[in-house]
């Protein structure tokens, strides 16, 4: 058993380097489509002029979601490992993560709205596709506040070093408070849109630190427990 949770937290915690990196490659490499105060023209010129830039964008952002819920369900049962007793927090945590793929939709909507101006759709009607993106990919941020809530109440400091806890606690508290920058009607989310930016800088430094974790420490031994959940074990 030691051996099986030593291979999938060893996955996880690759996943969660490789999330990482994608993440600077977004932030960093990849072009993006103008802030919705440019005309649409100049936002229809932009994206046909970096089609295969953001299309490749859009598949990136997928594999860093996918990356995201490998990483954050070998941490979640990690922590569930850790525990003397069954307390739920690690299922809000996996449920959580799960649902930070509402950045998927936002990724097919990118695909559509390049995709679409590409084949030479023009007029009003691309709003929809362009404005959906942004918005979803904003609200992403709600799910991984909890996730990273659930697992610093579940016990991280059994498998992080303190100040990742920590770190963890401000992180999601940025990203929760950081996405009501949906409200605004600020083109870059405003004082709100910097507290998201400042979440998403420390989520990588946080699943960048609980990767690492994982590599040095290895495989967790379960400590004796009764079952609970409808004695399911991870």
């Amino acid at each position: 058993m030691s051996d099986r949770h030593s291979a999938f937290d060893r996955v996880g915690a690759v996943a969660g380097l490789v999330a990482v990196v994608l993440l600077l490659a977004l932030f960093t490499v990849f072009p993006t489509l103008p802030a919705p105060n440019h005309s649409l023209e100049d936002i229809v010129r932009r994206a046909d002029e970096n089609r295969t830039g953001l299309l490749l964008a859009a598949y990136v952002g997928a594999l860093v979601t996918c990356a995201l819920i490998v990483f954050g369900t070998a941490l979640a049962l990690r922590v569930r490992r850790s525990a003397p007793a069954d307390d739920g927090w690690w299922v809000l945590a996996v449920a959580a993560v799960a649902a930070s793929s509402v950045g998927l939709a936002g990724n097919g909507l990118e695909i559509m709205f390049v995709r679409a101006v590409g084949h030479g759709v023009r007029g009003d009607a691309l709003w929809v596709g362009y404005g959906a993106d942004h918005w979803l990919t904003t609200l992403a941020a709600v799910p991984l506040a909890v996730f990273i809530f659930a697992i610093v109440r579940g016990g991280a400091d059994r498998v992080q070093p303190r100040w990742l806890v920590r770190l963890g606690g401000v992180v999601a508290a940025l990203l929760l408070v950081g996405a009501a920058s949906v409200a605004g009607g600020e083109v870059d989310g405003g004082p709100l849109g910097i507290v998201l930016l400042l979440g998403y800088v420390g989520l990588i430094v946080w699943v960048g630190g609980a990767s690492v974790a994982i590599l040095r420490h290895g495989a967790l031994v379960p400590p004796a427990r009764t079952a609970g959940l409808g004695g399911l074990q991870p």
